[in-house]
């Protein structure tokens, strides 16, 4: 081997130098413990560390022994460089290379400091190598002490110019750019350029007869024959056959009569104005198609939108949701709308001036109050039945009648003789079994088994009625009524009607109100039904939420209660004596009714899960075709 070598001992390591012709290697073992290990490391520096084209990385390769054992798992190792053997100035970044493999004891790492971090002299070298390791991912690392000392490399040292350059200079050691000075002349044989990457922005000429595998995406001016292209390409002055199955991705247009005999794929929103053939079975359509019998459905999650002809609307908001009618001058006799309730506030369908809707619909204008028989009292406060109107409860402010049952609908009366004294107002659940009675003063009473027996709740009466929830599970005060689940809700508040639909976290104010000094309000599962009672006034209902009403009784009477079933389709109010009235209750049962004709002041709607298909016959006329639910009309 040529060369020499001198070793000298060290209590924590020892230090080898080996001179190899043309390129000397520092060889540095280290011993240090490590949670009982021994590490050892080989630092191995190719060529000088400032030599620009070599770059600033080192390979440093070690081995490292776990109780004597060569180590054969992961490490995590941190290094860096400092200018004092203890102390001294950092002056590299800190370095550390991740869950390191370690196999029989070997391993091997990269280290970049950057450059100008090993700048020592022919003198000798100032820089010194920080080591610390730890298991991996564990949570500091320990260092391995003393410092080793980085010493130079005369010879690469030496190196950092060319200026003494013997001999010649092979090609192969031609590191960096040219420039085009350095470049000229003719080239007669054979040049290959086989990076990819190449870049030619000079201009080459010649006819390009020898060009092979010439791109055409790269052609930028100039024009392609017709004979260059293949014979299925698309040419826009002539008829056009396609034997493959072509795909259109974006907006077309066919103007003209096609035929469509093949498999087609329109992704976009084409435009087939002519007539168009689709004759193969094999023809699939997916997504909404719009047109007579073609009726694709649209989400609105918004309150309010315009139809538009052969569509279907399906409402999703809480609220009462309105579609208007497309403008008769845009329709077709045999187009199509369609609307269904997705919203727990259902949907309204208005119809524009001029236009009607004839069809059969529940209708309170089509209805008429009956006054349930005696004995009844001319002081009747509050009046609740059971989602059928079977099961009927009044609450009288007369101590000679109390609180009252009947459980024929209204036909007879028994007297709760355990509920003596003044009663303001009632509520009970759908199924009839759960009441709730309002005294004068005191606790609120409740029934769970249909007023045979009551005990005294937790709550005080109130000033105004009382409701539940459709289970009797909650009891609601305040002037609110609900006959659904509890999460709509509507109320008298200073004399106007408002509406929520999130449990009372806020309110609406209904369109418009009946009439001034609504004194008793009752309301369907989603409050799209109401019905009120003005003191000393008309009794009213309305099926849209409030946007019309419909009066219900023709003399002045002093309503004072009211009940509504959910789906809102029975109602009764109770009064007191005023005038002729001799004071009791009021029943209406709405059934649809055939032949109804709604008109532009008129509306149609319907709750949540019910939906209607209206076709349009001509004269700015529509009639459904085609509904589920039970469909109102205002």
């Amino acid at each position: 081997m040529p060369g020499h070598a001198r070793t000298r001992h060290h209590p924590f390591f020892a230090f080898s130098q080996l001179n190899y012709t043309g390129r000397p290697i520092i060889i540095l073992i280290v011993h240090q413990s490590l949670f009982h290990r021994v590490l050892a490391a080989v630092l191995f520096l190719a060529a000088a560390l400032n030599l620009s084209a070599q770059g600033n990385a080192i390979s440093y390769q070690g081995r490292l022994n776990v109780s004597g054992t060569p180590a054969n798992t992961n490490y995590d190792f941190r290094f860096a460089v400092f200018d004092a053997p203890t102390n001294g100035n950092l002056i590299s970044l800190w370095v550390t290379n991740s869950a390191v493999p370690v196999s029989n004891g070997l391993f091997s790492v990269t280290l970049n400091f950057g450059p100008g971090v090993f700048n020592g002299t022919d003198n000798g070298s100032n820089d010194w190598m920080d080591i610390a390791v730890r298991a991996v991912g564990a949570g500091s690392f320990t260092p391995l002490v003393p410092r080793q000392p980085i010493l130079p490399v005369p010879y690469a040292l030496y190196a950092t110019t060319a200026g003494n350059l013997a001999g010649g200079l092979q090609a192969t050691q031609i590191v960096g750019n040219l420039s085009s000075g350095q470049l000229s002349g003719t080239y007669t044989n054979t040049v290959n350029f086989s990076n990819a990457t190449n870049t030619f922005s000079g201009t080459f000429s010649g006819d390009g007869n020898g060009l092979n595998s010439l791109n055409a995406s790269q052609l930028t001016t100039g024009t392609v024959s017709d004979s260059r292209l293949q014979a299925d390409v698309a040419l826009l002055d002539q008829n056009q056959t396609f034997s493959a199955q072509p795909t259109f991705n974006n907006a077309v247009t066919f103007n003209g009569a096609d035929s469509f005999t093949g498999h087609n794929t329109f992704s976009g929103p084409g435009t087939f104005s002519g007539v168009n053939t689709f004759s193969n079975n094999g023809n699939y359509f997916q997504g909404s198609f719009f047109g007579n019998g073609l009726v694709g459905w649209i989400a609105i999650t918004g309150t309010s939108t315009t139809a538009m002809r052969d569509a279907g609307y399906l409402m999703l908001n809480a609220s009462l949701s309105t579609l208007t009618l497309p403008a008769t001058a845009s329709l077709t006799t045999g187009d199509i709308v369609r609307v269904s309730g997705g919203g727990g506030g259902g949907w309204l369908v208005k119809e524009n001036s001029g236009q009607s809707i004839l069809g059969n619909f529940a209708a309170y204008r089509n209805s008429f109050l009956v006054i349930l028989p005696a004995p009844l009292s001319s002081d009747d406060c509050g009046v609740a039945a059971s989602a059928d109107g079977v099961h009927m409860y009044i609450a009288d402010s007369d101590n000679s009648h109390g609180f009252q049952i009947s459980s024929d609908s209204g036909e007879t009366w028994a007297q709760v003789n355990t509920l003596n004294g003044s009663w303001t107002s009632v509520a009970c659940s759908a199924d009839g079994r759960t009441i709730y009675a309002q005294p004068s003063s005191g606790f609120i009473q409740k029934s769970t088994d249909g007023g045979n027996t009551w005990a005294a709740t937790s709550t005080s009466a109130t000033s105004g009625f009382i409701s539940c929830t459709s289970d009797g599970s909650t009891l609601i005060t305040g002037n609110v009524a609900c006959s659904g689940n509890g999460t709509y809700r509507a109320r008298l508040s200073g004399g106007a009607i408002q509406v929520s639909s999130n449990s009372g976290g806020t309110w609406t104010g209904v369109a418009t109100a009946p009439a001034a000094n609504v004194f008793c309000l009752a309301a369907s599962s989603d409050c799209t039904r109401l019905v009120a009672g003005v003191s000393n006034g008309l009794l009213y209902a309305s099926s849209n939420m409030g946007a019309t009403w419909t009066t219900l009784t023709t003399a002045n009477e002093l309503w004072v209660g009211a009940w509504m079933s959910p789906d809102g389709s029975k109602c009764a109010a109770s009064g007191r004596a005023i005038g002729v009235f001799t004071g009791g209750v009021g029943y209406c049962n709405v059934i649809p009714q055939p032949n109804t004709a709604t008109t532009a002041a008129g509306t149609i709607c319907g709750s949540q899960g019910s939906a209607v298909e209206l076709q349009y016959i001509g004269s700015s006329q529509f009639m459904p075709v085609g509904s589920t639910g039970l469909l109102w009309s205002n």
